[in-house]
C-alpha cells in the first residue's frame, strides 16, 4: 500500500488528481489543504511519511513552509506543472503536464512510489542514474509506440545493438525491468 499525499493551489484540482489516484486500491491517498499549510504556525496532521507527494508548484518558496514539511516526509515530489517542457526543480523527482491524463499520472505515481521503495543504492549508481539522454528518450520514445528494437534501429539509423546498449541504460537509470515497465516510464514521462 502506498501513502501518497495531493498539494494544489486549487481544490478541485486536488480533489480531482487526489479521486483518480484513489481508483487503485493499492493507493491511500491524502489531499491536503494548500492554504491551511501555507498558513504559519497552523498544526500539521500528516502521516509519518508519504511514498510520493503531488504538488503544483515548485519548492523552497518561504511562504511555503507546511509544503515543504510535508516533502521533507516524502520519498519522491512529482509537480504537476503547467510548463510545456518544465525540468525536475530541486527537491522533485519529476515533473509532469498538468494535461497528464489520469492513467499516465498513475503511472507516474506507481513508478515513483515503486523506485521509493527500493533499497538505496550505491553513490556511483546513483550519480550514474541522471536524466536520460537525448537519444535514450528517442529510443523510449520509439519502444512505447510500439516499435521492435529492429525497427526503432532502422528509424534512427543506428545498429539493433546500439538500441539494446540505450535500452540497458535506460533500465538502469530509471530501475526498470520489462518492456511493458519502460512503456509506462515512457507514459508516466509524457515521451509517448
Amino acid at each position: 500500500m502506498y501513502d501518497i499525499g495531493v498539494v494544489h493551489e486549487h481544490p478541485l484540482i486536488a480533489w480531482a488528481v487526489g479521486h483518480a489516484l484513489s481508483e487503485f486500491p493499492d493507493m491511500r491517498v491524502h489531499v491536503l489543504s494548500a492554504a491551511a499549510l501555507a498558513l504559519p504556525g497552523v498544526p500539521l496532521v500528516l502521516p509519518d511519511r508519504f511514498d510520493v507527494l503531488v504538488i503544483d508548484r515548485p519548492l523552497g518558496r518561504p511562504h511555503l513552509a507546511g509544503i515543504e514539511a510535508a516533502a521533507a516526509r516524502a520519498s519522491c515530489v512529482l509537480m504537476l506543472s503547467d510548463a510545456a517542457a518544465e525540468q525536475p526543480r530541486p527537491g522533485v523527482t519529476l515533473c509532469l503536464p498538468e494535461r497528464t491524463d489520469p492513467m499516465a499520472l498513475a503511472a507516474a505515481v506507481h513508478l515513483a512510489a515503486r523506485n521509493a521503495q527500493l533499497p538505496p543504492r550505491s553513490a556511483g549508481a546513483a550519480k550514474e542514474a541522471g536524466a536520460l539522454s537525448v537519444r535514450e528518450r528517442q529510443v523510449l520514445r520509439l519502444l512505447a509506440d510500439g516499435l521492435t528494437h529492429d525497427q526503432a534501429a532502422r528509424r534512427l539509423g543506428i545498429s539493433r545493438h546500439t538500441v539494446d546498449t540505450y535500452v540497458k541504460r535506460i533500465r538502469a537509470k530509471l530501475a526498470l525491468g520489462n518492456k511493458a515497465e519502460l512503456v509506462k516510464a515512457a507514459m508516466a514521462y509524457g515521451w509517448n
